[in-house]
């Protein structure tokens, strides 16, 4: 249910796609590779091509490990035919047009390179060539697989819950231990080792060509996805990456180089077993190890949405798919300068981003295509990289929304009186108190409704008078279901809420709705025509549709019968289970002891108690002990520390302040005492 924005792993993503532009920019200036079909400038380097290596290590195992990260959150917001039609839009659709539009360019920029070589010699024919975009096509195969092996687990698999937990724990473990390296990298390894003619230098070799599957490829981004995908189930473990990230630097740089030194000491043509080993080892666990570092930096220093980086991460995906052409261009332009490597790579580079930053502005960013890339389309009138964006805490002890020392009268009534209290990420915090209590003005000072006369209102860190920018931005954010609602008679439930559905950017789609609420009955029904309860939950759909990570409800089940409350109830607990706040308010004491983890009791405008359900509980020390019973309920009363004796049809409810002497003295009283119950006093009787 996150809605917020994943700034640290975004900024990851575009550093794996934009190191692709560095990495081929390099391949002219390397000595042996115009073998390959790529151009060979006059001025070779072999510091770009210790460069290429590096590069060349990690940008793929990160890539897929990122895009397992992302399409486990897709596919569990959009469910599977959602994610279904995502991906095809956002994956198979540019690599289908990206390699006819690019194929073409990139086929006859060879040609002109190779022209005399290929009419001496045609080469012969090694299968469709899929260029750069070949990470598309696997990427498209894993995502068959991970979708098909998981719909299998949970139809054969009896025990799928319980193993997904194992595997779970298994992972947090390797983590904080520091051994899950070495576990992701050993099926890779092993992969490579047993790989016949085995480019070494190469690393996991380019399946560039061809549409069967190649088993290093596919093994070795198979793991990175699942991992990836493993990783998104349980954020709280990237603080491990995150406060670790220099530690895997600094084994990602030590491991590449030995990486480097066994293949210098490697024959091509008979590399002994124990090297080729060795080196499989260590350039997997290389690999693994930048995965970890990088994500670690970026979830360390990248987390707070930078402008500049966010617009850099929405161009990347549209300047990887465009670069290659234009990189292979501008290295034939300027491959017989008689200029030094240091000064033409760094122009292929800067010259290559400047016109795909350009062509992205203007050609992309605003038209369909980048609504295919990014799944939005910024408008002209909305081009604006300084867009503040709201990064909400990970941890569940931080507060969302807060109400300092405030103040609020309506004319000579004192609505509010010096009120402070805190919403906290992941939690019911229940408003309890008599009609008014202050209840109602205290969430409209939260939403902005009403401002206040004196304090402080808080709507995730900021303040929502001070900073209107980070307020109107903070209420993409929230839900809200209050007690007197007016909506139009003549629509139909469904319209009603796909419309208030329209304004958030991240909204639920309809089937998610009706299957979260159970409105499905109700959606193509006039909403004039509901009966009051079928209202309500239309509005507590309405409330809910764009996943909000802070939701207002105002006597929410007020009309509803038994089997519609335990819906909303259970809804309520699934949202906060994925980490969204609510703030309830209600007359039902037992909906507050069914759902709240923390109470706030308001009378004339200020706080009367806060703290634990136990906690309140606890204001009552007495206990009730229910049984039938023969004995006379004026005979108990008498008795010591007996505090009340009700009758409620046979049975006496007895409170008292020791329980335990009671019921000794119940049993020796009536051997024929049944039925025999003791519970704490209930938030009833506290309050």
């Amino acid at each position: 249910m996150q809605t917020e924005r994943l700034s640290g792993m975004d900024a990851v993503r575009a550093f794996a796609l934009l190191s692709g532009v560095v990495l081929h920019a390099a391949m002219s200036f390397m000595p042996g590779l115009a073998a390959f079909g790529f151009p060979a400038d006059v001025s070779q380097s072999s510091a770009l091509q210790i460069v290429f290596y590096f590069i060349h290590v990690f940008r793929m195992p990160l890539f897929f490990f990122l895009a397992g990260y992302f399409g486990h959150l897709v596919f569990h917001r959009k469910g599977t035919a959602g994610f279904a039609r995502d991906r095809a839009k956002r994956i198979a659709l540019p690599l289908l047009i990206g390699w006819a539009a690019f194929g073409p360019m990139m086929m006859g920029l060879i040609y002109i390179n190779l022209a005399p070589a290929v009419a001496a010699a045609p080469p012969a024919p090694s299968g469709l060539p899929l260029s750069h975009l070949w990470f598309l096509y696997y990427l498209l195969l894993i995502y068959l697989g991970a979708i098909g092996l998981r719909a299998l687990a949970l139809k054969y698999v009896p025990e799928a819950g319980p193993l997904r937990n194992k595997i779970d724990l298994a992972l947090q473990s390797a983590l904080r231990r520091n051994v899950a390296p070495l576990f992701v990298a050993a099926p890779v390894a092993a992969c490579l080792y047993f790989t016949t003619n085995w480019m070494m230098w190469g690393g996991i070799p380019t399946p560039d060509t061809g549409l069967m599957p190649q088993r290093p490829a596919l093994v070795a981004y198979g793991v990175a996805f699942v991992f990836g995908w493993l990783m998104h189930r349980q954020n709280d473990v990237l603080r491990v990456l995150s406060q670790r990230w220099a530690l895997h630097l600094c084994a990602a740089v030590s491991l590449t180089m030995l990486s480097l030194w066994l293949v210098g000491q490697a024959n091509p043509f008979a590399v002994p077993s124990w090297i080729k080993l060795t080196y499989a080892v260590a350039y997997t666990l290389a690999a693994w190890s930048w995965v970890f570092g990088l994500v670690g930096v970026g979830l360390r220093f990248f987390s707070n949405g930078r402008p500049v980086v966010r617009y850099l991460a929405d161009s990347s995906y549209w300047v990887y798919l465009a670069h290659l052409p234009l990189v292979f261009a501008l290295q034939l332009v300027v491959l017989k300068w008689p200029l030094h490597w240091a000064v033409k790579f760094p122009l292929i580079v800067s010259t290559a981003l400047a016109l795909l930053l350009l062509s992205y502005h203007f050609v992309v960013r605003n038209t369909v295509i980048g609504e295919v890339l990014n799944g939005r389309r910024y408008s002209k009138q909305a081009i604006n990289i300084s867009h503040p964006v709201i990064n909400l805490p990970l941890t569940h002890d931080r507060c969302v929304a807060e109400l300092r020392n405030v103040t609020k009268a309506f004319g000579p009534t004192n609505a509010l009186e010096g009120v402070s209290l805190q919403v906290r990420r992941g939690e019911v915090l229940a408003l309890l108190g008599p009609n008014g209590a202050g209840k109602s003005t205290a969430i409209s000072l939260l939403l902005g409704l009403h401002g206040a006369d004196s304090g402080e209102v808080t709507l995730f860190g900021h303040n929502i008078a001070n900073d209107p920018v980070h307020g109107a931005l903070a209420r993409e954010h929230i839900g809200v279901m209050l007690q007197e609602v007016a909506l139009p008679a003549e629509m139909c439930a469904g319209e009603l809420i796909e419309l208030v559905s329209s304004y958030y950017a991240n909204a639920l789609s309809s089937d998610q709705v009706q299957a979260l609420t159970s409105t499905c009955s109700l959606w193509k029904r006039r909403y004039g025509g509901l009966s009051g309860g079928q209202q309500r939950l239309t509005q507590f759909a309405i409330a809910v549709c764009g996943r909000p990570q802070l939701l207002f409800l105002d006597e929410p089940t007020t009309g509803l019968d038994v089997e519609a409350r335990e819906t909303l109830w259970n809804t309520v607990r699934q949202l906060v289970a994925d980490g969204c706040s609510v703030v309830l308010t209600t007359h039902y004491l037992e909906e507050a002891e069914a759902l709240a983890d923390r109470i706030v009791v308001l009378g004339k405008g200020r706080v009367l108690a806060e703290g634990t359900m136990e906690e309140i509980r606890s204001v009552v020390s007495s206990k009730r002990v229910s049984c039938v019973t023969s004995l006379n309920a004026d005979v108990i009363r008498r008795w010591a520390n007996i505090a009340s004796v009700n009758t409620r049809g046979r049975r006496l409810e007895i409170a008292t302040d020791n329980a335990e002497s009671l019921v000794r003295r119940l049993l020796s009283a009536d051997p024929n005492l049944r039925e025999l119950e003791v519970s704490h006093a209930g938030l009833a009787d506290a309050f």
